[in-house]
């Protein structure tokens, strides 16, 4: 839906500026193309706001090339002939461009913003089924759909599954290398890694201790997205298995 929305914006900033060099044709005679760079400019602002970074960029290079051709001199080509404008050419090139990198910022804020706002879903579920019982097995697949994660597996200290999403996964051989349980950093540290967003687990998967009155559990997690996760995702992850420890604590089983 949202990349959707993004090439309707596209399609709109680069048509709405070749339309709006037309309708500025009646005023080439009565003003200088630098004056009207400014109602391109706006349009700019506008569809980059809307539509972000890709839509805004569109917009300022088909607005710069709209003036150019309908409104400086000669009309109806690419070429210029006076210094101002030429200026007038550039300037809107540029301060479009600017408009839309903003536009990236307001895109990248809303993002961010969409994303915590999931992550609190995610833990608000998670503490609400802990509590009311809800069965285990649908919380680990929350959390890991929720984290994209490719699978979790919660055992005994002897190799018991206990919960294991995909079920498949119950049949995979635990992690060798061990994650902290407040950070889900590995050690050692030269296992980390980095990727598009953020955290990624080790390639083979980690391995989170989950210390219980009766014996200890182990949290068997493997990533399931080679983009990793955000700062926020990752302590939601920790803040979410932290929630589970709490409850395994209490569970008479556990």
């Amino acid at each position: 839906m949202a990349r959707d929305n993004s090439q309707m914006m596209i399609a709109m900033g680069g048509l709405g500026a070749i339309a709006l060099g037309i309708l500025l044709v009646p005023f080439r005679t009565i003003t200088a193309a630098s004056n009207l760079a400014f109602v391109f400019l706006i349009f700019t602002i506008v569809v980059a706001e809307l539509g972000g970074r890709a839509a805004g960029l569109v917009t300022a290079l088909v607005s710069a090339l709209s003036l150019n051709f309908f409104l400086t001199q000669p009309y109806l080509t690419l070429a210029i002939d006076t210094p101002d404008d030429i200026i007038a050419f550039v300037a809107l090139a540029v301060s479009g461009l600017v408009a839309a990198a903003f536009g990236r910022r307001r895109e990248q804020s809303a993002e961010s913003l969409g994303r915590t706002h999931r992550d609190l879903e995610t833990l608000a579920r998670a503490a609400e089924g802990l509590v009311a019982g809800v069965r285990l097995g649908r919380v680990v697949e929350d959390l890991r759909r929720s984290f994209r994660l490719g699978g979790v597996v919660l055992r005994h200290a002897d190799g018991r599954v206990v919960v294991a999403t995909p079920l498949e996964w119950a049949d995979r051989a635990a992690p060798d290398i061990a994650l902290d349980s407040r950070s889900l950093l590995a050690t050692p540290e030269d296992v980390h890694r980095l990727g598009r967003r953020g955290f990624r687990l080790p390639e083979g998967g980690g391995r989170v201790r989950l210390a219980t009155e009766r014996e200890p559990l182990s949290l068997d997690l493997w990533e399931g997205d080679a983009e990793g996760l955000s700062a926020d995702e990752h302590r939601a992850l920790g803040v979410a298995i932290g929630m589970l420890t709490l409850t395994l604590r209490r569970a008479p089983g556990a």
